[in-house]
């Protein structure tokens, strides 16, 4: 067994923008949650990025051991990646912090969470096979560019009202929505019901506390929706502050038929603005393309 864990660390750093992880989550039934795992096997450090919020200062970590039959994988309490396991099904189908490591090759680790639940549940969970990141994820880099606290990026997005055409490519479909951004003015007001934050969930961590801003528009059917300013991402995570608040962002969900839209390019030509946003599928492939137009000259 030394050897294989002496392989699967050899993989580990190989990939030169990290490893996906993609999970389910119970908000959308096509579009699956990237995680982005980066594994620095001489510290043992693991940067982790997913669309959900952007990651706190605290380093993360993981380990390798000798498992029965098979190495496992295991990260450390507060983690975004124990997070993920503690909140449950609606953001993503993790059930253990530990897992089983199936098999490795040069482009793929193939892991399995130890258990399928909770403490007593039996062996054996959702069975993840992580890819590389692909080159043109720019928006797992280091850099947060959609950041609706920096207002050199709101500029002529905040209070202007423009259209967002989403394509779904699983169904060959189209559709165009009049969408208007809207800043907060405390962007901070609703972390107080952060679903990822400890202060709300207790044995959650990994996050830094969340920002948000609305949406409203035809799209929203008039309706100021809070969502949350994710990782270079609009994330449509269910908010409980209060019910109106939940509803409205579940329902803004629905109808996008995602629960998140990743940031992917920016084009700025004086006041005219156009953002480019997609969502992927189990495979990490896209299956949601979007394009906001502000509409002005």
């Amino acid at each position: 067994m030394d050897k294989i864990i002496a392989d699967l660390k050899k993989t580990m750093v190989s990939a030169e923008h990290g490893w996906v992880m993609m999970v389910k989550t119970g908000l959308n039934a096509d579009v699956y949650t990237p995680i982005v795992l980066e594994f620095d096997t001489l510290s043992n450090k693991v940067h982790i990025t997913t669309v959900y919020g952007v990651k706190d200062e605290v380093d993360d970590f993981f380990r390798i051991t000798k498992g029965t039959g098979s190495p496992q994988l295991i990260f450390t309490t507060g983690s975004i990646m124990t997070t993920l396991y503690r909140i449950g099904t609606q953001a993503s189908d993790i059930t253990d912090h530990m897992y089983n490591v199936r098999s490795v090759s040069e482009n793929e680790i193939e892991i399995q969470p130890y258990r399928s639940g909770k403490v007593y549940a039996k062996e054996g969970g959702e069975i993840y096979k992580l890819f590389k990141r692909p080159a043109d994820w720019t928006w797992a880099d280091s850099t947060q560019i959609f950041d609706w606290t920096n207002p050199e990026f709101t500029n002529n997005l905040d209070n202007v009202e423009g259209e967002m055409t989403l394509e779904y490519l699983k169904t060959n479909t189209t559709v165009t929505k009049n969408w208007r951004f809207w800043s907060l003015p405390n962007p901070t007001i609703y972390r107080i019901r952060d679903p990822f934050s400890v202060s709300y969930n207790i044995g959650t961590g990994g996050f830094k506390p969340m920002d948000y801003f609305r949406v409203t528009g035809e799209v929203t059917n008039n309706v100021s929706t809070v969502v949350t300013n994710g990782y270079n991402a609009i994330s449509f995570y269910p908010i409980p502050y209060n019910t109106s608040t939940n509803q409205a962002v579940i329902a803004l969900g629905n109808t996008l038929k995602t629960h998140y839209l990743v940031f992917k390019n920016q084009t700025r030509n004086g006041r005219h603005v156009k953002l480019e946003f997609e969502a992927y599928d189990k495979d990490g492939k896209v299956i949601v393309k979007a394009f906001y137009d502000n509409k002005r000259n």
